[in-house]
């Protein structure tokens, strides 16, 4: 059973990190409202949610690449 969650992760973390390739061009020329706009409209941004909702442990590798954009559950 915990090979399974294991695969599940890995293949989460995979795709949070194609995820944030599609991500970082799109937001690099945004200004912070925009960004704020784009995580809460994006079919994109919501994919990612929904990854960091599962795995919180990638909050510091999402804002590594595309800032703090994404607010972390707990705040």
């Amino acid at each position: 059973m915990k090979t399974i969650a294991n695969e599940n992760e890995h293949s989460d973390h995979l795709q949070l990190k194609q995820l944030l390739e599609e991500a970082k061009p799109l937001m690099l020329p945004m200004f912070p409202d925009q960004q704020k706009v784009w995580v809460a409209e994006s079919p994109l941004a919501q994919e990612i949610k929904s990854i960091l909702a599962r795995h919180p442990e990638y909050y510091a590798e999402v804002r590594a690449v595309v800032g703090a954009v994404f607010p972390e559950a707990n705040s």
